[in-house]
């Protein structure tokens, strides 16, 4: 439990926008409300045309994700575009092979492998972080304080 000062307690002063916060938002409300009712400005008007700018967007960037899936599909032969995804299948494939092998590698630090020491966790770096988000896994670092060996160890998410 944390010990007390002695003293006399200062009393604490709150700012002015922390001590009339309430008031300052009335106010602010009040004007607001005041001159929206004396001014005309087609807030309507300006809402409608804003959400008409961003379906129309909407709906260009699906007419050009519909152009290109018709340009890939006219220019490319079945057999082509069946070849293309047996190469990226392949790339995947090996790709999780090797992220296994990476995986099964620096699965198992106990303890320190040079002198059989206690390990600590320390703060992983950039590599390490990189590491992490590349393979899909959990990257800890390890430090043995008796020999300065440093090592990962990597775990499925």
């Amino acid at each position: 439990m944390p010990r007390q000062r002695k003293g006399i307690a200062k009393p604490r002063h709150k700012s002015f926008f922390q001590e009339y916060n309430f008031e300052l938002t009335v106010v602010f409300l009040l004007g607001l409300g005041i001159f929206l009712l004396v001014e005309d400005l087609e807030i309507k008007h300006y809402l409608y045309e804003f959400i008409k700018v961003i379906f129309f967007t909407v709906g260009n960037f699906i007419k050009l994700m519909r152009d290109g899936t018709i340009f890939i599909v006219d220019k490319f032969e079945i057999s082509d575009m069946v070849g293309i995804s047996l190469i990226f299948l392949a790339l995947f494939l090996v790709a999780n092979r090797w992220r296994e092998r990476m995986i099964e590698r620096h699965s198992v630090l106990r303890e320190c492998p040079d002198c059989g020491g206690h390990l600590h966790r320390i703060k992983r770096d950039f590599n390490q972080k990189v590491t992490s988000l590349f393979y899909f896994v959990a990257v800890k670092h390890y430090h043995c304080k008796s020999c300065n060996y440093k090592g990962i160890k990597m775990a499925k998410r």
